[in-house]
């Protein structure tokens, strides 16, 4: 037989134990100690416990939404107490329940060109030629290129940004730079 007290925490009502214990889970209301311990929605939680209440999905603390005391994800909140009717695109699963049927768009594409997106101002590689997108993009002597394409003159070796050396505008390793063009030893 145990007392319970009850602590008002941010308008919610904690069930706390009399003497001593843990606060319980608002899910399954079993004892929830610290290192198991979740706070959302100013209640109190296992972490296994903080579930949507539809999908069953784990949630994570600050990206749930409650209704009626229950957590749920973001998308099945949506899908069952969102907006109805609005939407389309990506939203439109979230927020179409399954009696509603999908909207039909009154917008044509009027198009009539082909499927291939011509995109201008490519920038092209120095040494290669072909056009360099920004994921495989290098700047070396005010030049662009692919970092594939930035090789030492001399050894063909592919060179990391920090370690180019130019002479007449030709790139070259450190190693090659110092064999052709550094002091030389004439006896």
């Amino acid at each position: 037989f145990t007392t319970l007290l009850y602590t008002i925490k941010f308008e919610h009502v904690i069930a706390m134990p009399r003497f001593g214990g843990a606060p319980k889970c608002h899910v399954c209301e079993k004892s929830v100690y610290m290192a198991e311990e979740l706070k959302a929605l100013g209640n109190i939680y296992h972490k296994t416990c903080f579930k949507c209440g539809h999908c069953k999905k784990a949630l994570t603390s600050g990206m749930e939404v409650e209704h009626d005391s229950v957590a749920y994800c973001k998308n099945c909140y949506g899908k069952h107490y969102g907006p109805k009717g609005v939407g389309g695109g990506a939203t439109a699963g979230c927020l179409q329940t399954e009696d509603e049927k999908p909207a039909v768009s009154k917008f044509k594409n009027t198009h009539e060109g082909g499927s291939k997106v011509v995109i201008s101002n490519q920038e092209k590689c120095h040494t290669c030629e072909k056009t360099v997108y920004a994921a495989e993009k290098m700047v070396v002597l005010n030049k662009i290129f692919h970092k594939v394409c930035v090789k030492c003159k001399a050894c063909n070796t592919t060179l990391p940004a920090g370690s180019v050396l130019e002479h007449e505008s030709e790139i070259y390793c450190k190693t090659c730079h110092a064999k052709e063009f550094g002091p030389h030893n004439k006896v």
